[in-house]
């Protein structure tokens, strides 16, 4: 009889041990610890985790959890959706540079369409008399 594997998507059960994926507080990115509790709604799974040097630490998001045989494929997941977000800003940057104007750009800004921006921009020389 094989043994059961459970995706990174499935939840953990009392007692699974898990690595902490990022710094949590005082708690390294890494840290081994023990699930002692699982709470949450649907999707949105919460645990309090027993970390073996810093004790008990709850309503810690699954996403900030992972088995230690999965890791690697984690940060390997973790990579690839960071890879395709930088893809597609590039993409978007491409694309604005190519319209030509100001409806490019980098920050919050780039994110309000060129026409609302100017719209603003008249609006305020209007109420300031410019």
């Amino acid at each position: 009889m094989g043994k059961k594997t459970a995706e990174l998507d499935t939840p953990f059960r009392k007692g699974e041990k898990v690595v902490a994926t990022r710094s949590l507080l005082e708690i390294p990115s890494g840290a081994p610890g023990k699930i002692q509790m699982r709470s949450g709604l649907g999707t949105w799974n919460r645990y309090w985790v027993n970390f073996d040097s810093y004790g008990a630490v709850g309503s810690i998001d699954h996403n900030d959890l992972v088995r230690p045989h999965q890791l690697d494929e984690w940060i390997e997941r973790k990579e690839a959706l960071e890879n395709s977000a930088l893809q597609a800003e590039s993409a978007q940057a491409d694309e604005a540079a190519a319209a030509g104007g100001d409806a490019g750009g980098t920050g919050p800004a780039s994110l309000v369409p060129a026409h609302l921006l100017e719209r603003s921009r008249a609006a305020k020389a209007r109420l300031l008399g410019s």
